[in-house]
């Protein structure tokens, strides 16, 4: 399920791009930052992509967790660079036969990491969308960037700062990635627990999802995880003041619905 804020209600649609329409830009290059579901909003980009006859390349500018699906192409770092012919190969091949192909070097814990300057730069130069995951959050719904987070190139031309619903009402301390930051950030005690209010307060904040956002590139907000009526009513008010405060293309989303 994927809806976005209009006219003060949520508009359902069937995909990200039909609103964005980052197509507009002549090479799109989209990060997705925050928590709760930055790799579920990559993949179903991806795919909606797909769909369209376009191809698209996943990758991350820090680390991300290793896909098993045959569009995968991952390597020891050493590889990409000694063999980086044979993978760029690869890479068109999945993006001829799957529509996509997800890179990066091979880290631990079964992640990938970010790929050698020298192969994103050449990958740069074939004019697809590249989707990255530019931050890391230990699977919390919710997150503060550290000083040197989020990681995002300069030709980025989209963030998607995402944030997991399931956060609400629970300790600030068990569910946000740096904790202490963020409730250094809001002025509450790590023990006290997420309002919406927050939300907006860290979806708006230039220390917060918009940290590092480069000035061409569009400021999209995802409240993911809406997966009952009650987050779905409390996602539409967050929305509705995200929307006041001069942020126009914000979704709801619930990739398990």
């Amino acid at each position: 399920m994927i809806s976005y804020f209009r006219d003060d209600r949520l508009c359902e649609t069937d995909s990200f791009l039909s609103v964005v329409k980052p197509d507009d830009t002549e090479c799109p290059m989209i990060a997705a930052v925050g928590a709760g579901g930055k790799t579920s909003t990559l993949r179903r980009l991806a795919e909606e992509y797909a769909l369209m006859g376009k191809k698209a390349i996943v990758l991350t500018t820090t680390h991300m967790r290793e896909e098993t699906t045959p569009w995968s192409c991952v390597a020891e770092e050493e590889e990409w660079i000694s063999k980086g012919n044979e993978l760029l190969e690869r890479v068109k091949e999945c993006l001829e036969q799957y529509g996509q192909a997800w890179i990066g070097g091979r880290a631990k814990k079964g992640k990938m990491s970010c790929v050698p300057e020298l192969i994103l730069a050449e990958i740069e130069s074939w004019n697809v969308p590249l989707l990255v995951e530019a931050d890391g959050a230990r699977m919390l719904p919710l997150k503060v960037p550290g000083e040197q987070e989020p990681v995002l190139l300069s030709q980025t031309t989209h963030v998607f700062s995402v944030y997991g619903m399931d956060a609400l009402d629970q300790k600030l301390e068990e569910i946000c990635f740096r904790s202490e930051k963020a409730a250094e950030l809001l002025g509450k005690q790590p023990e006290d627990q997420v309002t919406e209010e927050d939300i907006i307060k860290l979806a708006c904040h230039e220390q917060g999802g918009r940290k590092g956002c480069p000035k061409q590139a569009e400021y999209i907000v995802v409240l993911n995880k809406a997966d009952t009526k009650e987050r779905r009513d409390r996602a539409c008010k967050i929305a509705k003041c995200l929307y006041e405060n001069g942020i126009k293309n914000i979704f709801v989303t619930s990739y398990m619905l």
